[in-house]
């Protein structure tokens, strides 16, 4: 019991018994998460492997920090800022993409042939995703309230395909659902 000058506890680390903390060394915690409900654990590293990691990190830090052209200390801030950078570079990227893909659509939309009086649009848009397939549509869908587009496009080998129909031509039978489905078993 404590204050008896017993100790609590004889267990560390799953079973390595030590008379005194002082005998483990340096300790460093590796990782934590929850074992059970209620219950947590604790990964450690003890004497000669803990300096090793030591090492390990430093040397590290130290590659981070000439790759990133900054001091060791001031490492996180540098990596804060490029990750930052490559988020808004990616932004961009795809503002980009989305624009060019509405301007090869909105050549495409000036020339909408009609079908039996029907403007029918079909479309292969380079790069476009779906959210920019689904706004192309809806600008179709602006211009020709009542008229059918399909649009597709490829994004890593994944061809992507979205279809639209007006509310008069699924009272006529067209379904814009059952046009994706049998273009995409071709």
């Amino acid at each position: 019991t404590i204050g008896e000058g017993k100790p609590f506890s004889y267990e560390l680390c799953g079973g390595t018994h030590v008379d005194e903390t002082g005998d483990i060394g340096v300790f460093l915690i590796t990782s934590e998460g929850s074992a059970a409900a209620g219950i947590r654990r604790i990964e450690a590293v003890t004497g000669r492997e803990a300096y090793r990691f030591i090492q390990k990190r430093s040397k590290a830090l130290k590659q981070i920090g000439k790759i990133t052209g900054s001091a060791s200390d001031a490492v996180v801030e540098r990596v804060t800022a490029i990750v930052d950078g490559a988020e808004t570079l990616e932004k961009t990227n795809a503002t980009l993409k989305q624009q060019l893909a509405v301007s090869e659509f909105l050549g495409k939309l000036a020339q909408t042939p009609e079908v039996s009086g029907i403007p029918v649009l079909t479309a292969e848009i380079d790069n476009a995703d779906a959210d920019t397939l689904r706004l192309l549509t809806d600008r179709f869908r602006d211009k020709y309230p009542s008229g059918l587009v399909v649009l597709g496009s490829v994004i890593d080998d994944r061809p992507l395909i979205v279809a639209a129909c007006a509310e008069d031509l699924v009272k006529r039978g067209l379904h814009a659902g059952n046009l994706v489905k049998e273009i995409s078993q071709l």
